[in-house]
């Protein structure tokens, strides 16, 4: 990158949006940061969302799952307390001890450290960047640079499509319809809020429970209840095989 980071920045993105036909978006800004920041995955949450914003990249669809799963890692953490999470290598005991399921689960997915940027208005959280990479050490001064310039360019993104008002409503915040796995997901915690005459918040703890107890990934519990392997029921052991 040369010296006028910004604008570099704005010119991968720009490219990006161009390439693909489409006006930008938060999806080309999470390629640009692939692209700069050497990265496996990343992504994009929004603050009381289930699921991300977007993701790309195998390895970020990958963490993204093991966190709404196991409901702790990085991109959580950051999302709680507002603040950013960066963890340089998810094999020290540091990382063990913080996070005992997510950090050896997302160890065996190939990714060796996550840096998350929480996304911000001011004090309000809107939601955070999480770039995944799969060689452990800190960003460098310049790699972080580009991080926060590519954190700051999604939040302008956020808000440039979003109404705002004296209070902001992260239900006002733009949403990309669901695909691959997470439209799995999404259809499976809709058939289970029927099955089980409840919200769809209560529907999504229930599956998510299943996953965490079952050891299977999210993804595959809702596809066993999305093909109607799986059911789930009110009584006994909360889910039925059938």
């Amino acid at each position: 990158m040369g010296t006028n980071r910004h604008l570099d920045i704005h010119l991968v993105i720009d490219e990006l949006a161009r390439a693909e036909q489409e006006p930008v978006g938060i999806r080309h800004v999470c390629l640009a940061c692939r692209i700069s920041l050497n990265a496996v995955g990343v992504g994009v949450y929004l603050v009381g969302a289930a699921q991300p914003l977007e993701v790309v990249g195998t390895a970020g669809d990958e963490i993204a799952e093991l966190q709404v799963t196991m409901g702790e890692g990085p991109c959580p953490e950051a999302l709680r307390q507002n603040r950013p999470v960066f963890v340089s290598d998810l094999t020290d005991g540091w990382s063990t001890k913080r996070w005992p399921a997510f950090a050896p689960a997302a160890v065996a997915t190939g990714v060796a450290a996550v840096f998350v940027i929480p996304l911000t208005l001011g004090a309000i959280a809107l939601g955070a960047l999480e770039i995944c990479r799969d060689v452990d050490g800190p960003l460098t001064a310049d790699e972080l640079a580009d991080a926060l310039l590519l954190a700051d360019t999604a939040t302008t993104l956020l808000l440039g499509r979003s109404p705002m008002s004296a209070a902001l409503d992260v239900a006002d915040l733009p949403h990309s319809e669901p695909d691959g796995r997470w439209a799995v997901v999404h259809q499976a915690t809709g058939m289970v809020s029927v099955q089980l005459d409840t919200d769809l918040g209560e529907a999504f703890l229930r599956l998510r429970g299943h996953a965490y107890l079952t050891g299977l990934r999210l993804s595959e519990v809702a596809a066993d209840v999305v093909a109607r392997r799986l059911r789930f029921t009110p009584d006994t052991n909360h889910e039925k095989q059938r």
